[in-house]
């Protein structure tokens, strides 16, 4: 009987060893740490960040602005709307910021269009990161001020002035915006839009892209 316990549990081992050994070399295993692991749901884990909307012009990771956000800075302010497939505040944001621009689009889509908004043009890019391009991923962790690594997360980028140049100036918020309901997440955000639409209209003439 003894015997017979210990082959089981020697079988056992080696059958978890093997499937263990599958999961760390597929990219299965990587991609579900990549997706639900290092980018958390916020709404999920009840964790709501402090909304503050302060620009900055220095990116979380010290990289350099992606090109394609240089050349879209020469249309206006960039909306940066990141999201993920299982995510309870993405789900709420999603309606609000189809509201906000007036679009449509699926939760698994990849948009980018450049959207009229008051006296403005806004580069409006959705990133689903389950569902988008490595260098569109990236930009999370460029423009994630607070280090914060969840989901939802939005970041405007308008044009700033530094010590004699014109530079992309930005802000990241997170979550539900610490707002009850959608009426005031969509205010919130319209002001914001101002907010960046006036400091670029500032800036605009002393801008390159190059």
């Amino acid at each position: 009987m003894k015997r017979f316990v210990v082959l089981q549990l020697a079988a056992f081992l080696v059958v978890a060893g093997g499937l263990s050994g599958m999961l760390f070399a597929t990219d299965v295993y990587q991609d579900v740490q990549e997706t639900i692991v290092k980018v958390l749901c916020l709404s999920c884990l009840k964790l709501e960040p402090t909304t503050e909307v302060d620009f900055t012009f220095t990116t979380a990771n010290q990289e350099s602005h992606p090109s394609f956000i240089l050349e879209n800075l020469t249309t206006g302010p960039i909306f940066l709307h990141y999201s993920e497939d299982v995510c309870h505040g993405c789900d709420i944001m999603y309606p609000v910021i189809k509201t906000l621009f007036s679009i449509e689009f699926g939760k698994q889509d990849s948009v980018y269009e450049v959207i009229p908004f008051e006296d403005a043009m806004i580069s409006y890019f959705y990133i689903n990161i389950d569902h988008t391009t490595a260098e569109l991923r990236d930009t999370l962790y460029i423009y994630d001020k607070d280090h914060v690594q969840g989901l939802p997360m939005f970041t405007v980028i308008t044009l700033g002035y530094d010590k004699g140049v014109v530079k992309p100036y930005y802000t990241s918020i997170y979550g539900t915006l610490n707002k009850d309901n959608d009426q005031e997440r969509l205010a919130f955000l319209t002001t914001l839009l101002q907010e960046s639409i006036d400091i670029y209209e500032q800036n605009r003439e002393g801008y390159t892209s190059g």
